[in-house]
């Protein structure tokens, strides 16, 4: 292919999108998400300081995000695939294990 077809499928692809807004929302989710693991660390540091109790629904909400994270980019992206299905294998068995802990099965 050459150079001016390639612009013309990415500008097909990304007709009403521009480069850097598809790059904002990408940053404005990894800042919504890490100020969601900060509150909710905060949230399970005074539960277990004022004797409350661990709250694993909290963890169970942030390791099914992460599962699900990284198995769409394991099957969207081809770069570091192994890596990303490993890291949402992993957390899928935090998933499990924080709502197995909940119920009170382990």
């Amino acid at each position: 292919m050459k150079k001016e077809e390639i612009l013309e499928m990415s500008r097909k692809e990304n007709k009403k999108r521009d480069v850097y807004e598809i790059e904002v929302e990408s940053r404005g989710c990894k800042i919504a998400v890490l100020t969601m693991l900060i509150l909710i660390t905060v949230y399970y540091c005074y539960e277990i300081f004022t004797g409350k109790g661990q709250n694993y629904t909290l963890y169970s909400i942030i390791a099914l995000y992460c599962t699900v994270l990284y198995g769409y980019k394991a099957i969207k992206l081809e770069k570091r695939r192994i890596l990303h299905i490993t890291c949402s294998i992993l957390w899928g068995i935090v998933t499990i294990m924080t709502i197995l802990n909940y119920f009170g099965v382990i």
